[in-house]
């Protein structure tokens, strides 16, 4: 129990400190069921190709430079959680489904922030098989960590590259409208790649990710094992 108990104070200490920006107020917060009912059985990984390390390797190329090997692992542990057991990931990290929500504190016409409480269960239930979910709880996870981000415009990506830690130190000029998530991304490469860094984008998609232009490639190979494809904008 001792032993469980200190397990639990150092995931809740990490979360904590891996996350710098506002603190949500639970208190003003409604966690409200947005589906009739969820799936019952558990992702069933057995037969497809990603394993545990390609997360770890996932997130060490993504991460390595600014976390520890043992928040690497943690990282990882948490991602496959995610993976196998949706329902229990929600019920041990409900902070990383409210946080990574776009709508976590934002009010409604009530003046109600109105919550889904099962997020990843919820995105594995509308999820059409096993490798479109582990796309996104990964893709989810990882922007927890300011390792990955989604933006479904270019004001999105800009608010994202000012978060995330490979690019939150560079100055980016603010996106017009007449950008694009991936024309926005593709102009800040190009201040990106002066420091050996490169955005890539998942295809046709809005997820995308920070890393070294020497790693791109593995990384790219890395996403694929589980059917998701990452190009330079």
């Amino acid at each position: 129990m001792k032993k469980y108990i200190l397990f639990l104070v150092a995931v809740v200490s990490f979360q904590f400190t891996s996350w710098s920006q506002e603190e949500p107020d639970y208190a003003a917060i409604t966690f409200k069921n947005k589906l009739f009912k969820y799936k019952k059985k558990k992702p069933n990984l057995k037969g497809l190709k990603v394993k545990k390390e390609n997360i770890k390797e996932i997130v060490t190329l993504l991460g390595t430079s600014f976390y520890s090997e043992d928040q690497i692992q943690q990282i990882t542990d948490n991602v496959w959680l995610s993976f196998i057991d949706p329902k229990k990931f929600d019920f041990v990290f409900r902070d990383i489904g409210v946080r990574t929500n776009p709508k976590w504190n934002k009010k409604n016409a009530r003046g109600k922030i109105v919550l889904e409480p099962n997020a990843f269960l919820k995105v594995w239930t509308e999820a059409n098989g096993e490798p479109p979910y582990m796309q996104k709880a990964l893709s989810r996870v990882l922007s927890y960590y300011k390792l990955m981000a989604t933006a479904e415009d270019a004001k999105a990506a800009k608010t994202a590259l000012n978060t995330m830690l490979y690019s939150k130190k560079y100055r980016i000029r603010a996106a017009t409208k007449s950008d694009w998530t991936n024309s926005y991304l593709q102009y800040a490469n190009n201040g990106l790649q002066q420091d050996g860094l490169v955005a890539i984008i998942a295809n046709n998609e809005y997820d995308f990710a920070i890393c070294k232009i020497a790693q791109k490639e593995k990384l790219i190979e890395l996403f694929q094992i589980m059917d998701w494809i990452f190009i330079t904008p």
